[in-house]
C-alpha cells in the first residue's frame, strides 16, 4: 500500500451520490425512496451547491445564487407546497429598459429574448444531420427568393460577405451575427447570452446552445416566483427526506471501476457502491481521476464544458423609485454586456430591492477589484438607467461565482468552441456504473434548479431499471 493509499474502509452501499447541490440531493432522496442504500459525499461543508441564502442586515433574505422558479416547474412546486412555502410573484409592471451607449431605449422597441432564440434554432443547424441539412436549405432558399424586410438588412447581409470573420464560425457571436439583425438588437441579444450563460459568445458553442434553448420545457417566463423563505428552503426539504446522513467536508478525488462494483476514495476514506452518480458541475467532475473503460472518451466530454462567470449583487432600498417612473426595474445594459437589473422585491412588507447579474467577462473583470470599487461601478451603471436622482441603498449585498472552487462558477457550465456540441446529451445519457446529473445536463429544464432536481431522479430511476 503506497503512503498517500486509502486506510480507512467505509462501508458498502448500493449508489454513492457525489455532490450534495440541487440533483445529488434528489438522487439520494430518490435511490433511499427506490429501497437502495445510498451514501451522499458532499466537498464543501454545507449542502446547497448553487444555492445559497443567506440573512440580510436591514431583514429578509438574500439567495446569493439559484432565486427564481415558474409555474411549469413541477419538482420545485411540489416540494415548495410540501414545506407551506409562500411564492412571491415577481413584479411584472412597467417599462423594461435597454441601456445603449448613451441612448435609454424600451425593451418594447427591440427585438425579444424570445425572438432571438427562435431565429437561432432556425438557423443553426446541424450538417451531420440529412433532415436538418435539407429543412437548412429550404430556409436559405426561402430567404433568398423573399424581398428583404428593409434595405438596412440588405445592407447587412453584403457587409457580412465581405467583412473578415472577427469569432469562430461555431462560435454564438458568429451564430448571432448570421441573424442580420440591426445594431441595437444585435447587441441586446449579445448581452442577454453574456448573463444568461456566463461567458463571452465568442467563446460559447453555438450549437450547444441551440439544444440548450430547446431543453426549456415551458411556454412561461422564467421569471414568476421568488421563494419568500429563500431556495434553500427547498435544500433543507430535500435534506430531511435522506435517511443516511451526508458526509461534509469530503472531496471525491478517485473513482475506480472493477468488475462489479465501483470504488470511491476521498483523503485515506474508501467506499465501495454497485453504482455512483456524479452529481457535480462538469468541470468540477474533471477534477476526479476516473479508472474506467472509455476514460479517455469521459475526460473528453467533461473538458467540453467551460465554467460561468457571475456576480451577483443585491440592493435594498427605502422605496420602489424606479415604480414612481414608471419603470419594471427591469434594464438590460448593451455596455457593459451582461449586465442586467431586475426588481427582486417580495411581497412580504419588507423594503424593496433590485438585483444585478454581472455575467461573463464583466464579471471577470470586476471579480479582481476592491468590493467598494465594484459597488461603485454598478451604482454608476445604474444611474444611466434610473437617473442621477438614484437614491442611496439601505444595503448591498453580493456573491461572487467566479472560479468557484466546487462549483466553477455561476450559472452554469456550457459547451465551449470548438468542443464536442452533443456534450450534454452524450454525458447525460452516460452508462456502466458511474452516471451523471446536474442542472447542465437535463432534458427538461436545462440550467434551473429544477432541471437539477428533474436530472438527479432520473439518473436514479435509471439505475433502478438497471
Amino acid at each position: 500500500m503506497t503512503a498517500d493509499a486509502p486506510v480507512n474502509v467505509e462501508e458498502s452501499v448500493n449508489v454513492i451520490v457525489v455532490g450534495g447541490g440541487a440533483a445529488g440531493l434528489a438522487a439520494a432522496v430518490a435511490a433511499e425512496e427506490a429501497g437502495l442504500s445510498c451514501q451522499l459525499l458532499e466537498a464543501q461543508s454545507r449542502l446547497g451547491g448553487r444555492v445559497r441564502t443567506v440573512p440580510l442586515k436591514s431583514g429578509g433574505l438574500f439567495d446569493e445564487g439559484a432565486q427564481m422558479l415558474n409555474g411549469d416547474m413541477r419538482g420545485l412546486l411540489a416540494l415548495a407546497g410540501r414545506a407551506h412555502l409562500h411564492l412571491s410573484p415577481i413584479p411584472q409592471t412597467g417599462i423594461d429598459l435597454c441601456i445603449a451607449g448613451e441612448e435609454t431605449l424600451r425593451c418594447e422597441d427591440l427585438i425579444s429574448a424570445d425572438e432571438v432564440c427562435d431565429l437561432l434554432e432556425d438557423h443553426v443547424v446541424r450538417w451531420d444531420s440529412l433532415g436538418e441539412a435539407l429543412r437548412a436549405l429550404r430556409l436559405k432558399l426561402q430567404w433568398m427568393t423573399t424581398p428583404w424586410e428593409s434595405i438596412g438588412e440588405a445592407g447587412r447581409a453584403a457587409k457580412l460577405l465581405v467583412q473578415k470573420r472577427e469569432a469562430p464560425r461555431d462560435s454564438l457571436a458568429c451564430a448571432l451575427r448570421a441573424l442580420l439583425l440591426c445594431e441595437e438588437d444585435n447587441a441586446l441579444a449579445y448581452s442577454l447570452f453574456t448573463e444568461l450563460f456566463g461567458g463571452a459568445p465568442e467563446d460559447i458553442n453555438a450549437q450547444g446552445v441551440r439544444d440548450i434553448l430547446s431543453r426549456y420545457g415551458s411556454e412561461r417566463e422564467d421569471l414568476e416566483f421568488q421563494i419568500s423563505g429563500g431556495m434553500s428552503r427547498i435544500i433543507d426539504g430535500l435534506r430531511a427526506d435522506l435517511r443516511h446522513k451526508p458526509r461534509l467536508n469530503t472531496p471525491v478525488q478517485r473513482i475506480r471501476v472493477t468488475a462489479d462494483r465501483v470504488e470511491v476514495t476521498s483523503g485515506a476514506n474508501l467506499w465501495s457502491a454497485e453504482y455512483v452518480v456524479v452529481a457535480v458541475p462538469p468541470p468540477t467532475a474533471r477534477r476526479i481521476v476516473f479508472d474506467l473503460d472509455g476514460s479517455d472518451e469521459l475526460d473528453g466530454l467533461l473538458s467540453s464544458f467551460t465554467a460561468g462567470d457571475m456576480i451577483k449583487t443585491l440592493l435594498v432600498f427605502d422605496s420602489a423609485f424606479w415604480r414612481l417612473k414608471g419603470l419594471s426595474g427591469h434594464a438590460t445594459f448593451c455596455d457593459p454586456a451582461g449586465l442586467v437589473i431586475a426588481d427582486a422585491s417580495l411581497d412580504d412588507g419588507l423594503p424593496p430591492r433590485l438585483v444585478a447579474f454581472q455575467g461573463g467577462p464583466l464579471a471577470r473583470d470586476w471579480a479582481v477589484l476592491p468590493q467598494s470599487e465594484r459597488q461603485a461601478h454598478l451604482l454608476r451603471h445604474l444611474r444611466r438607467a434610473f437617473g442621477e436622482d438614484l437614491p442611496d441603498p439601505r444595503e448591498i449585498a453580493e456573491a461572487v461565482w467566479v472560479d468557484h472552487p466546487w462549483s466553477g462558477g455561476g450559472y452554469n457550465a456550457t459547451v465551449r468552441v470548438g468542443a464536442n456540441p452533443d456534450a450534454v446529451a452524450q454525458l447525460a445519457a452516460w452508462g456502466g456504473r458511474v452516471r451523471f446529473a446536474g442542472a447542465e445536463l437535463d432534458d427538461h429544464f436545462w440550467g434551473y434548479v429544477e432541471g437539477a432536481i428533474h436530472s438527479g431522479r432520473s439518473a436514479i430511476a435509471r439505475i433502478a431499471r438497471a
